[in-house]
């Protein structure tokens, strides 16, 4: 099999996988609970919080058991995660995930910056459909929230194993135009 078509097959999984987990929640049920969530997420004022809109359901899921269980180290969200089941979790997955971005590439308004390229791998083309659901979309997120993830993963205080390694020899220059780049992209929207 060539490169090209594990890339394709890769996308089929990574869409089949995202259609799966958001199919087993209930949107319109998760839409109803956002009110939580928008007191933060649903503010664009909120520069370290991140965008939901259009992260994928498996995304979300994974990082939510990641407050709940403490691999992600957030108090606040650690006890937001906790007060919810696994059903409540699908719900909110499946509302977040039905803003996805188009599969269609946007022309990047901005300089590609070094380290872009080496992110797509995990975070699709222009960070857009991430080739493994478990990846989050980067386009569209708030520059802050992506330069203090970043770092934290350079640092190793948020644990990744494969993003410590990835961030682990970016200067702050480097993660500064990773984010801005990212951000400036069509994507994720406050939602």
């Amino acid at each position: 099999m060539n490169t090209s078509h594990r890339v394709l097959a890769c996308w089929i999984l990574a869409i089949a996988a995202v259609t799966s987990h958001a199919a087993e929640g209930d949107a319109e049920a998760g839409r109803r609970k956002t009110v939580t969530c928008n007191g933060c997420h649903g503010q664009a004022s909120m520069k370290a919080v991140p965008n939901l809109g259009g992260q994928s359901a498996t995304y979300f899921i994974a990082a939510m058991r990641a407050y709940q269980d403490g691999r992600r180290g957030h108090a606040t969200m650690r006890d937001v995660a906790k007060a919810y089941s696994d059903k409540e979790l699908k719900n909110f997955a499946a509302y977040y995930a039905q803003f996805a971005a188009s599969a269609e590439t946007p022309v990047p308004g901005n300089e590609t910056p070094a380290g872009a390229r080496a992110c797509e791998t995990c975070h699709g083309v222009l960070g857009r459909v991430p080739v493994n659901p478990d990846s989050a979309v980067l386009a569209g997120q708030k520059p802050v929230y992506l330069k203090t993830a970043l770092r934290e993963y350079r640092e190793g205080t948020r644990p990744h194993a494969v993003m410590r390694e990835a961030a682990g020899d970016l200067q702050d220059a480097e993660i500064d135009a990773l984010a801005e780049y990212f951000a400036g992209l069509p994507g994720l929207v406050v939602k």
